[in-house]
């Protein structure tokens, strides 16, 4: 039993400057930790623990044994003793005690799921051992600092073997995850059994082809694909999860993100004409109609799901749903005559609220992508905020429960490394370090709103992840990083000490053969204006500690041999930069590569009014004169997204200077939101203040991909102006109808 005393220290997180310094090898960093004098081997560890617990202690043993104990000749054993106590005062739920000594190790905790969690740990420290480090005596108490801590897998683009489910789950319990999100069902595929309706697995699990090669390429091959789990299974999954302490979150989408569930029943739609599984990725506007027979359905839907998932929270998706097809539909402008509905925002808001009810009639909650508050919710439900922090900030400030999962931290299908050296992803930018550094309570909320964010969770969209080994590269060690940050108080975490203790975990992660990413050795770039007008000064970064990065400016492959980067380097004309991560003069990462060409505009001052939206902007506005173009790929740094209205950008020359072109670079992808501008005023000033419109470039109306929007002109100016205006609100027939469109700008030429 643990004194007041001690609960009290572990709740109020305290931490004594020597109990900080000394860190054990493990992921996440427990709360507290105390050396003792010593070391502990796993060779002929013996567990042992309380008649209920005989499962855990099976578990615990078989893993052990699988490192330490074949072939080995013991003299004596050391004891590993679990037990169950019952505290002074109130501790979270997943709190426990372990005392690592030299003839014997104590774990103790006041649930089951706190003696799993430091059975985790014991794991990690016997991994250690194998690695070839003593596990030192010490003392911990350790518990974490959010209830919520997940990890999701979509298997509606493609789909994944249980025996893969399982491998996953057993990676969410070594980091302490609690939450597997299991997105079930989506436009491209039904996965699970509904016993019900036969065709939803029947049809609705098979596609005829699958888009494959960059996202706006539009490419699609013809073979069969598909698959689904039998309910026998499900329950399979669910067990295992449960006896690894973790909750199994099952997704049905609706009303959106359903062309699977219609092409099995047609009539759930507005048309009721014959639909097909998705073959390509993105929104559709095909989604369940509002009569009273598509709730009907549903309802008998969630209640099998009900009866395999026994946790708390269902998640019903509720994003992305185009209001095209209600529009056009009797039945639905029906329903929102007599329900008082103003248009068919308040429609679909209609439609989860009925929904919310029927689950909360069964003793369940449903949670939902931040697109649910529009038009109100119960106070029971969760929101989960993807597009940013603002959904989430917002339902906290209205009491809801939020788990934070916004796209710029937690989405692990994004890149983790520069586009060029790795596997297509759908887009994005989101390397282990920026994950690590994500804080998941907003800064924007008191302290009292604040507790309403149960936590965090990563995503993994899986449009271009077709095997197991993928998913593995894509989620590790990104899943790893997320974990500390949900687990460790926030005074305990350190990047620099955590890719430390990263790098001691590889070993281990090769053992369980888990395919994970090497990207954190890549080298990353960034460029800022110089003291000398027209030069750039570039940085090569990777986390302090990791090694010495080489390179070289002519294109030709870094050695040991090639310049080492201490500090900023000015760059005075065109070049093609390489540069690799060398340790003990060994390359540890890929090559990566910049290509820069200068022209009269590069490394001037520039001002943009607006600034960038922060989801897109890596490098500030310098970004558009640092000589590095995007090129034809969405996914680059080199892009700055807005969208508003309309933005104003402005080059200064810092002396007259002739030009025979003016120019911007420009994106057109309607598939993801990104579209071209209406048109771009091109003025020119000498003094600043005085300004005389050169031309007005609107694009053409069959661009696609990047396009430079410019004028060959022959003109004398210091200062060159681009006014930027949105097209407005997207058109129908093209996904995010009514919503403002991105437009993405990269570099601006003047020669």
């Amino acid at each position: 039993m643990r004194s007041i005393l001690l609960v009290s220290v572990l709740l109020l997180g305290s931490h004594s400057p020597a109990q900080q310094a000394f860190t054990l090898n493990v992921i996440p960093a427990p709360a507290q930790v105390t050396a003792a004098k010593g070391t502990c081997s796993f060779h002929c560890a013996r567990v042992t623990g309380p008649d209920a617990m005989t499962r855990l202690v099976e578990m615990l043993s078989a893993e052990l044994e699988n490192g330490f104990q074949q072939g080995v000749e013991c003299d004596r054993t050391i004891p590993i003793t679990l037990s169950l106590i019952t505290p002074d005062s109130v501790v979270p739920e997943e709190t426990y005690w372990l005392t690592i000594k030299e003839h014997g190790i104590d774990l103790q905790a006041t649930t089951e799921a706190g003696l799993f969690r430091g059975t985790r740990t014991l794991v990690q420290l016997a991994d250690q051992e194998l690695n070839g480090t003593p596990v030192p005596c010490a003392s911990i108490i350790d518990h974490p600092r959010f209830g919520w801590r997940g990890l999701h897998l979509d298997v509606s683009r493609h789909f994944f073997s249980v025996d893969f489910v399982k491998k996953y789950i057993d990676l969410l319990a070594r980091y302490k995850m609690n939450r597997f999100h299991w997105h079930l069902t989506d436009d491209q595929g039904w996965r699970i059994e509904i016993r019900k309706y036969p065709r939803l697995t029947e049809v609705g699990a098979w596609r005829k082809g699958s888009q494959y090669g960059p996202y706006s390429d539009r490419t699609y091959d013809t073979t069969r694909y598909g698959g689904f789990y039998t309910q026998e299974q499900i329950r399979e999954v669910v067990a295992y999860a449960s006896a690894r302490h973790i909750t199994v979150v099952p997704e049905i989408e609706m009303p959106g993100h359903s062309l699977a569930a219609l092409a099995a029943y047609p009539a759930l739609g507005c048309t009721a004409e014959p639909f097909d599984v998705a073959k390509g990725w993105g929104v559709f506007d095909d989604v369940y109609c509002s009569k009273d027979s598509v709730f009907n359905f549903l309802e008998d839907v969630l209640t099998e799901v009900m009866e395999l998932f026994p946790g708390e929270y269902i998640h019903i998706g509720g994003d992305e749903c185009p209001k095209v097809r209600w529009q056009a539909c009797a039945r639905c402008q029906d329903r929102m005559r007599t329900e008082g509905l103003k248009d068919e925002h308040e429609l679909q808001s209609y439609f989860i609220q009925r929904i919310e009810k029927f689950v909360n009639g069964k003793g369940r909650k449903i949670i939902g992508w931040d697109e649910i508050l529009e038009g109100g919710l119960a106070h029971n439900a969760a929101v989960m905020s993807w597009r940013g922090t603002e959904g989430g900030i917002a339902a906290a400030k209205d009491k809801h429960a939020v788990v934070m999962t916004p796209g710029t931290h937690c989405y692990f299908d994004h890149y983790q490394g520069a586009p060029a050296v790795e596997p297509l992803a759908i887009g994005g930018y989101t390397t282990v370090q920026k994950v690590y550094a994500y804080e998941p309570i907003p800064a924007e909320l008191t302290k009292e709103e604040g507790r309403y964010i149960l936590g965090a969770q990563g995503n993994v969209w899986t449009e271009y992840m077709t095997t197991p080994e993928h998913v593995e590269y894509m989620a590790m060690p990104r899943m790893a990083a997320l974990a500390e940050v949900l687990w460790s108080p926030k005074e305990v975490r350190n990047e620099r000490e955590f890719i430390r203790r990263l790098e001691q975990e590889l070993p281990a992660l090769d053992r369980l053969h888990v395919n994970y990413s090497r990207s954190l050795y890549n080298v990353e770039y960034s460029f800022a204006g110089s003291k000398v007008r027209g030069k750039v000064l570039m940085s090569l970064k990777t986390t302090p500690g990791l090694g010495e990065v080489h390179y070289t400016l002519d294109g030709t492959e870094p050695t040991v041999a090639s310049a080492q980067f201490s500090a900023p380097i000015e760059l005075l004309g065109s070049s093609t930069v390489k540069a690799v991560l060398f340790r003990d003069g060994q390359s540890m990462g890929r090559t990566t590569v910049r290509s820069l060409q200068f022209d009269r505009g590069t490394g001037r001052k520039i001002t943009c009014d607006p600034l960038p939206n922060p989801r897109y902007d890596t490098g500030g506005s310098f970004t558009l004169v640092d000589g590095v173009s995007a090129g034809e790929r969405r996914v680059n740094n080199e892009w700055l997204g807005w969208n508003n209205e309309r933005v104003r950008i402005t080059v200064d020359l810092g002396v007259d200077t002739d030009l025979s072109h003016l120019g911007i670079g420009s994106l057109e992808e309607r598939t993801s939101w990104i579209h071209l501008p209406a048109e771009v005023t091109i003025a020119t000033s000498s003094d600043g203040a005085s300004w005389t419109e050169v031309a007005r470039v609107a694009p053409s109306p069959d661009a696609d991909g990047r396009t430079d929007l410019g004028i060959d002109q022959n003109v004398r100016a210091r200062y060159v102006r681009f006014t930027v205006r949105s097209r407005g609100p997207i058109g129908a027939g093209w996904p995010g109808a009514g919503s403002m469109p991105w437009y993405f700008l990269d570099e601006i030429h003047l020669r």
